[in-house]
C-alpha cells in the first residue's frame, strides 16, 4: 500500500508590511485578512494540517482567537519562504505548501491541484500555479510575473518582462503559491541568492538555477491579492457581491 503523504499548509504572517502596515490582521468584513486563506485551507482535501507562522505576539493572539494553530517564528527571517522552512524543520512532513496571507480568495481546489502536481510527478521538487491571460497591459507590467513552461508542464523560466506562451498573444501569469518537498525546501533555504534571482527579483529562479524542477499547474480563476488598502476594498466588494450583501 502506498503511504499517504503528510502535507502541511503553512501561512507566513509577518506583522510588518512596507506598503500596507499590519496587513495580515487588517479587518475584512469583520475578520482579519489572514483568516480567509486559513478557512480556504481548512477546506482542502489534501492538507494534513494548517499552521500560521507568525512573528508577533499580537498576531499570535488574533490567530488563536479564530481557532487556528499559530507558531512563533523569529522576526529576522528574510522572507516568507524562510519562515516556512523554519517551521518545516520541526515537522514530520513530506510536502509543505506555502500559502499567502494576502490571497484571501484562493480556492481550496487550487491548493489541492498544487499538491496533486507533486503527488503525480515525483521527479519535480516544487510546484506552483499559473493562470492564462491575454491582457496586453499585464504582459508589459513588471508586477505581473510571467511563466513559460515545457510541454511536460515544468517551468522553464519566470520573468517580470514580457514572455509570450502562445501564438495568439497568450501568456501565463504566475500565482505565487508554492508546494515543496521538505528536503527541497530545506535545501533552498540554505542556498545563496542566484544571479537570475537577483536580476529579476524572483525567488523561484534560485530553484531553477540550482537544477530543481518546478511543476506547473494551470488554474482557471485568478485570485485577487491584497497589497494595498485599495486592494482590500476591492476584495471586500467581491465578497459582498458573493454574499449578496448591499455595497
Amino acid at each position: 500500500m502506498v503511504r499517504a503523504l503528510k502535507t502541511f499548509g503553512i501561512i507566513p504572517a509577518r506583522k510588518a508590511s512596507t506598503r500596507f502596515p499590519e496587513k495580515v490582521i487588517a479587518s475584512l468584513l469583520g475578520k482579519p485578512l489572514v483568516q480567509y486563506i486559513w478557512e480556504q485551507a481548512q477546506k482542502s482535501r489534501k492538507l494534513t494540517e494548517v499552521i500560521i507562522a507568525v512573528d508577533s505576539p499580537d498576531v499570535f493572539k488574533i490567530v488563536e482567537n479564530f481557532g487556528a494553530k499559530a507558531l512563533m517564528t523569529p522576526t529576522n527571517l528574510a522572507s516568507g519562504t524562510d519562515r516556512v522552512a523554519w517551521v518545516a524543520r520541526t515537522l514530520d512532513a513530506d510536502i509543505l505548501v506555502n500559502l499567502q496571507a494576502d490571497e484571501p480568495l484562493l480556492e481550496a481546489s487550487s491548493i489541492d491541484s498544487l499538491v496533486d502536481c507533486l503527488e503525480s510527478a515525483p521527479h519535480v521538487g516544487m510546484a506552483t500555479l499559473v493562470v492564462r491571460k491575454k491582457d496586453p497591459d499585464g504582459l508589459e507590467d513588471p508586477n505581473c510575473v510571467k511563466c513559460v513552461m515545457s510541454s511536460q508542464k515544468e517551468a522553464l523560466y519566470f520573468s517580470r518582462r514580457p514572455l509570450l506562451s502562445g501564438p495568439n498573444g497568450d501568456y501565463y501569469k504566475h500565482i505565487g503559491i508554492y508546494g515543496y518537498r521538505k528536503n527541497i525546501l530545506l535545501q533552498l533555504s540554505q542556498l545563496t541568492p542566484s544571479p537570475l534571482e537577483l536580476a529579476e527579483k524572483l525567488e523561484q529562479l534560485r530553484a531553477l538555477e540550482n537544477g530543481i524542477r518546478i511543476g506547473v499547474t494551470e488554474i482557471q480563476q485568478e485570485p485577487l491579492s491584497v497589497d494595498t488598502l485599495s486592494d482590500l476594498k476591492r476584495v471586500e466588494r467581491v465578497l459582498r457581491e458573493k454574499q449578496g450583501m448591499v455595497i
